[in-house]
């Protein structure tokens, strides 16, 4: 009896800042980098800092760094979970699995329910092969806006959340699932003459 209660604790503080939901399937072009299957199961409000971790060399394997024109974020406002605010930093920081080290973009949008928010870069946020795209709700109290993410149960962590923003935690409801985070990447972006050798070698040095 004892370990069944320990369990259910367990599976219940797993799933603390997150609920299941269903509101149908989100569809995108192929040029969109994504770790998403496409159907959002669960919406999410944990930890302050809620991010995906893209390694280009999962969609292109002889890529080493290039440029994104534009970041792509879904939220669900649950009626039952109400957000404080719908204002929200969306971040590109450059950095691996252990987490992002370097921030390259900082863009505040205010979300809204079951549609994407876009954060596009007039001036192309050039980019390591290893990076992130973070969601940073410090300007709430509770978490919020909340994200959505699928129900896929993979063995590969790519989305993960933090509190402190020094020790991220996979996103786990029972596997690696993963936020509903996309990026429009490029290796020939139209803005190239915007950018200056000097911005190049402040990001990848």
């Amino acid at each position: 009896m004892k370990q069944l209660v320990m369990l259910t604790v367990i599976a219940a503080s797993a799933l603390a800042g997150n609920i299941e939901v269903h509101p149908g399937c989100i569809e995108r072009d192929g040029d969109w980098l994504v770790y998403d299957n496409g159907t959002p199961e669960w919406l999410s409000w944990d930890g302050t800092y809620r991010g995906v971790w893209f390694n280009i060399e999962d969609f292109l394997p002889a890529a080493y760094w290039g440029f994104l024109e534009q970041s792509e974020f879904w939220f669900y406002h649950h009626s039952s979970y109400p957000w404080d605010t719908g204002d929200v930093c969306l971040e590109i920081w450059n950095g691996g699995p252990m987490g992002p080290q370097t921030r390259v973009d900082q863009t505040i949008v205010t979300a809204v329910h079951y549609a994407p928010v876009y954060a596009t870069y007039s001036f192309t946020v050039p980019v390591e092969n290893n990076f992130w795209a973070i969601a940073n709700t410090e300007m709430s109290a509770g978490g919020w806006p909340s994200m959505l993410g699928d129900g896929e149960q993979g063995s590969v962590f790519h989305s993960f959340f933090s509190d402190d923003f020094i020790v991220w935690e996979p996103w786990d409801i029972g596997g690696a699932c993963n936020y509903f985070v996309a990026v429009y990447w490029t290796s020939n972006p139209s803005t190239f003459h915007n950018l200056t050798w000097g911005s190049l070698k402040a990001t990848f040095q």
